[in-house]
């Protein structure tokens, strides 16, 4: 009888255990995801398309891109490039820095991040200053992060256009270019 009283006893001990480490990750993993279309901004495809259609090399190009519409081509972007670790993107899009939030996958778990950065031209490549970073992980996987982040955004050199300037408003930006 004490025998099972025992085992009843850690049997209810470890439940607990249990459901406080649930409760714990719980609080770690995503809310629930702000979701938009995975569709490219019209202004974006109109570009794509007409450096698609043929040889444009040298002619200007002007995208004025909302903060949905920005949204919406990052999620198009992120279901076409599965191996990009993120989703659901909510951004705030204001003069001098834009903030966003979205859920991530890292090690296996999918935790909600979020950051704000500055964005500039440098020749004619953005620049991605990370401002603040917040993810509910150790700092070492934390600047694994970044420099994911930092590597993704070097890819921005194989794009068919280069970047002249950035004009930041309060939910939009006019970006202008030249295609290569």
């Amino acid at each position: 009888m004490e025998m099972m009283k025992r085992l009843t006893l850690n049997f209810w001990i470890a439940t607990i255990l249990i459901m406080a480490n649930l409760f714990t990750w719980a609080g770690v993993t995503a809310p629930k995801p702000y979701v938009v279309e995975a569709i490219r901004a019209p202004e974006v495809a109109a570009l794509l398309d007409h450096i698609a259609s043929g040889n444009h090399s040298g002619e200007t190009w002007e995208v004025t891109i909302t903060e949905l519409e920005a949204e919406q081509t990052m999620t198009w972007y992120f279901a076409r490039y599965p191996s990009i670790p993120f989703a659901h993107p909510h951004i705030t899009i204001t003069p001098d820095r834009m903030m966003g939030e979205m859920d991530a996958v890292i090690v296996g778990l999918q935790v909600h991040v979020g950051a704000t950065v500055q964005i500039t031209i440098k020749e004619g490549l953005p620049v991605v200053k990370i401002l603040d970073l917040s993810i509910p992980l150790p700092a070492s996987i934390r600047q694994a992060v970044e420099d994911q982040i930092q590597t993704e955004l070097q890819r921005a050199d194989r794009l068919p256009v280069r970047f002249i300037s950035a004009e930041w408003g309060l939910g939009k930006v006019k970006v202008k270019g030249i295609i290569r």
